[in-house]
């Protein structure tokens, strides 16, 4: 493999997990901070920015639907392209997340006749292969990354709801596809979450409709834009079922495709034991 797209690989994983890039803290649990009963979407602020992440959150089966969920667990189908167009790696990952009342996530696969496994047990992560625990420091900040950064993407508009989140109303975008959208510029306060003053996001939502349309990523090393292709409902709520992923820069031009994401299996409230969320048997 060509060492340039070996590098397409690596930043698109980089990309995909958009959380903490090493473990040094306990995440804060505040999935179930949220008032009982209270069917609005709390840290909304007072503004047009969050009068828009309302509507969006109404678009995907409102706030209401979103707090019966406890668990949620999807197969995550992944394929990466390089800039000639040539299809470079694929894998399928099954996801399983406890969202309420504390977050707890598992992340497992095989690649090659080798199993591997990603945990997150309420305070630290860590990378399996083939049922041993990896110890190098790249593993274990792969492990929080990617079982933080999949539940974030995975879970908008909902996590735009976060503590510490800083919403603001840029106006409305036409996007490449000539799309017109109301663009919402997302941060993080320093230390919120799992990312909070890294990365620096848009979003963007259909002008008449409110569906997310796409977003464009900041990370600070680079950039990312990925396009929303299509929908599914589940269980009350209209979740993502296609992304995709495209090469860009600070411009947003979108340079090549580089990653496809399509979700299947996706079920809500399936019951998890304790012990799926341990390394340790």
């Amino acid at each position: 493999m060509k060492s340039k797209e070996v590098f397409a690989i690596v930043l698109a994983i980089l990309v995909s997990m958009v959380a903490c890039r090493n473990e040094t803290k306990t995440i804060p649990e505040t999935h179930s901070q949220e008032p009982e009963g209270n069917p609005i979407p709390p840290n909304l602020p007072d503004s047009e920015a969050g009068d828009i992440v309302k509507k969006v959150i109404d678009f995907a089966g409102g706030w209401e639907q979103w707090k019966q969920k406890k668990t949620l667990s999807y197969i995550k189908n992944v394929a990466y392209y390089d800039s000639m167009g040539n299809k470079v790696r694929e894998f399928s990952q099954l996801h399983q997340y406890r969202l309420r009342p504390n977050f707890r996530a598992r992340i497992s696969w095989e690649e090659e006749g080798t199993k591997y496994e990603m945990i997150y047990n309420g305070q630290k992560a860590r990378k399996l292969k083939g049922g041993e625990v990896l110890t190098g420091e790249d593993d274990t900040n792969s492990a929080w990354n990617s079982s933080f950064g999949s539940h974030y993407v995975m879970c908008m508009p909902f996590k735009l709801t976060d503590p510490g989140t800083i919403l603001s109303y840029e106006g409305l975008d036409t996007l490449a596809n000539n799309r017109v959208v109301h663009s919402i510029k997302a941060m993080y306060e320093k230390g919120a979450g799992s990312a909070g003053g890294m990365h620096t996001w848009w979003y963007y939502f259909d002008k008449d409709t409110f569906m997310p349309v796409a977003n464009y990523l900041d990370y600070g090393d680079g950039f990312s834009y990925t396009q929303y292709e299509s929908f599914k409902e589940v269980d009350g709520l209209n979740v993502s079922k296609k992304r995709n992923g495209f090469s860009t820069n600070k411009e947003r031009d979108l340079l090549y495709l580089s990653t496809e994401y399509t979700n299947e299996n996706i079920v809500f409230n399936e019951p998890f034991e304790d012990t799926l969320f341990n390394w340790v048997k």
